[in-house]
């Protein structure tokens, strides 16, 4: 992906080392983690063995897919992540994925950053469907995926867990 990603309020940019201490403020809380297969870190310490395996995941992905920090363009203050790779690591298919700090939801940015991260992946990487895979009860993350224009498909399961599957697809032709 070329990076950094802008779009209207958000930059889309490659980790960095020193983003653990910001990045702990979404790997740290209860509240974002209980909607992912891993439990919260414990401490910044463990943020930032998280972070230096997320980075190592990315530069393992194809090119244009990964985990990238999410920031706002007018202050870069740190809201979170975003990733587009393949599912459980191994795909074929490919997953649109959104962590972002508590303090910020409800203000559009996950719908942003998530939206932005679908139409690169049609639009730069081609890729013909992308799917978001998702706790059932998660409704703010359900409600990011319909308004990026994926659609509910059913029960899954992937990553050990029981989730919802929204896709879309590209048309071909």
């Amino acid at each position: 992906m070329p990076l950094p990603l802008r779009t209207e309020r958000l930059v889309i940019r490659s980790y960095r080392e020193d983003d653990a201490t910001p990045l702990h403020e979404v790997f740290g809380s209860p509240e974002v983690m209980k909607w992912t297969p891993s439990p919260p870190s414990k401490d910044v310490a463990e943020t930032a063995q998280r972070l230096a395996r997320t980075m190592a995941f990315t530069a393992r992905q194809p090119p244009g897919m990964g985990l990238w920090a999410v920031e706002r363009k007018d202050s870069s203050e740190f809201l979170g992540q975003v990733g587009l790779f393949p599912v459980e690591g191994k795909g074929p298919e490919v997953e649109v994925a959104y962590e972002l700090a508590p303090r910020v939801w409800g203000h559009g940015y996950a719908t942003e950053a998530a939206r932005a991260l679908v139409d690169y992946g049609f639009g730069e990487l081609s890729l013909r469907r992308i799917v978001a895979l998702i706790l059932p009860d998660n409704a703010r993350s359900r409600n990011v995926a319909s308004k990026c224009g994926l659609i509910l498909e059913g029960p899954g399961r992937f990553y050990g867990l029981d989730l919802v599957v929204y896709a879309r697809e590209w048309p071909v032709g």
